[in-house]
């Protein structure tokens, strides 16, 4: 099993898949990022495009997010040359979503990607549901995968009656503030962990 993780520079979820790999189920991930990979494995530094339809079995993409999400297209009326940027960043998850490979799974946080594209209604998951101390509701745009199921459930902290995760402050702020996006792009680890083990 050939298996592309697009926009991915941390490598963890191509290092799960490839813990997973077995004499009898042989698997090969490589990520693919114009960044440079920050843990040492199979990697191609180069636009995504230029290798999605190189024959992958399983293409999973985490396209950025800066300019699709909900929390930053308010921004879009107040500068409207970041319309032109969101614009472009839905033409590349569409060409993401026409490639050859028959098992395919984008993910991005609750933006504008199912009002403005023509996709499948995506899954709907939180890093919670798969052991990690976190709540970032995450869609799943996937073809020719089962639903990702979730693992081990972390109970949140109850504030003022409201649920509260560990990377959220008592008011429900994140606490990855302004600046951190390289670091919010992440994939959590049982997020990655479960795809590797439910879609090989």
């Amino acid at each position: 099993m050939r298996v592309l993780v697009g926009c991915e520079f941390s490598g963890i979820v191509r290092d799960c898949f490839n813990a997973m790999s077995t004499d009898s189920n042989p698997i090969f991930a490589v990520s693919c990022d114009i960044l440079p990979t920050e843990a040492l494995g199979p990697h191609i530094q180069d636009d995504l495009l230029n290798h999605i339809n190189d024959g992958y079995d399983l293409v999973i993409a985490h396209p950025p997010c800066t300019y699709l999400s909900s929390s930053g297209l308010h921004w879009n009326k107040r500068k409207p040359e970041r319309q032109l940027l969101t614009d472009q960043a839905l033409e590349f998850i569409q060409a993401i979503w026409d490639c050859n490979a028959p098992k395919l799974c984008i993910e991005n946080p609750v933006g504008c990607i199912s009002t403005r594209l023509d996709l499948p209604k995506p899954q709907y998951i939180q890093p919670y549901e798969f052991g990690e101390d976190a709540s970032k509701k995450t869609g799943l745009w996937t073809r020719g995968l089962p639903p990702l199921v979730g693992t081990s459930f972390v109970e949140p902290r109850i504030v003022d009656g409201k649920k509260r995760w560990a990377n959220q402050s008592d008011a429900g702020q994140s606490r990855l503030g302004g600046g951190s996006g390289h670091v919010r792009s992440v994939t959590y680890f049982g997020i990655a962990a479960a795809m590797a083990e439910q879609w090989t």
